[in-house]
């Protein structure tokens, strides 16, 4: 099930995520993979929210994919792969801008090899490799409407965010990307998006002396920190379910707000960009 947020809709439409956001392109695609049944044995450090419930997350998960296919998004989704409980974060293994596919090598040695699965389904791309030394997850690449933000954590290195500065650039000559040194939560995007250009949404756990003035940050209450990960998808902005200070801040921005249940995901370190690359 998803919502939308009738008691602050319809507003003035400030941003239009297509048009405004000259980095991101109109998405049509997204490109998803179901959870496996040992999805409960994927990295987590939220073990205190309990045991995730695999119904739940398949209903969560096909909920989640409807509302992509809502936004006129063509979505295609993998069957379980066993070998990687991780496997259904998509997002991690690469980043796509325009017709790259940067393939990641996560910081995480048991998610090392899930790019390779996804691989030939995003054969018409360019693929680009970085080095060996090279640790990057896809979660801690935040486009932004005039820059790139890259986090440096325990997944990702400076020469994962050297390597893929390299090849962004390969595509736009001059663009931004800024490394962007973090603690407190798991990836960047698990504690700050852009819900539209020039506004940033921050979970308060996320620690960073990277300079955000250039930006109006807004700050979500502690128990709404997971909320901070939002997914814009063209005109549609989706967050969490049931955040109202979440859903407030964003519906000052953006027209068409809409909150999916990620709860058994959100008790294995996911969120809402983590489960598809769209492109």
């Amino acid at each position: 099930m998803y919502f939308a947020c009738e008691a602050v809709l319809p507003r003035v439409f400030l941003h239009s995520f297509g048009s405004s956001m000259h980095l991101l392109p109109t998405f049509t695609r997204a490109l998803m993979r179901r959870p496996a049944a040992n999805f409960a044995e994927g990295l987590t450090s939220s073990a205190h929210l309990g045991a995730p419930d695999y119904d739940l997350a398949l209903q969560q998960h096909d909920a989640y994919a409807q509302a992509l296919r809502d936004c006129g998004l063509e979505v295609t989704i993998l069957p379980p792969d066993e070998r990687f409980p991780d496997g259904h974060f998509v997002e991690d293994p690469f980043v796509i801008f325009r017709d790259l596919a940067f393939q990641c090598r996560s910081g995480a040695p048991s998610r090392e090899n899930e790019g390779e699965s996804l691989k030939p389904h995003l054969a018409h791309l360019r693929t680009v490799e970085p080095p060996p030394a090279a640790r990057i997850d896809g979660g801690d690449v935040l486009f932004c409407a005039d820059r790139v933000l890259v986090g440096i954590s325990g997944r990702s290195n400076f020469a994962g965010f050297k390597a893929l500065r390299a090849a962004l650039r390969s595509v736009k000559s001059d663009i931004r990307v800024d490394p962007v040194p973090f603690s407190g939560v798991l990836h960047l995007k698990s504690g700050l998006t852009e819900p539209a250009p020039g506004f940033l949404i921050r979970d308060p756990a996320l620690q960073t002396e990277y300079d955000l003035g250039w930006a109006q940050v807004i700050d979500l209450p502690p128990e709404e920190g997971y909320a901070a990960d939002v997914m814009p998808v063209n005109d549609t902005l989706f967050i969490a379910a049931n955040c109202p200070k979440a859903c407030e801040a964003a519906s000052r921005h953006c027209e068409r707000v809409i909150g999916l249940d990620l709860s058994e995901f959100v008790k294995m370190d996911g969120g809402l960009t983590c489960l598809s690359l769209r492109y």
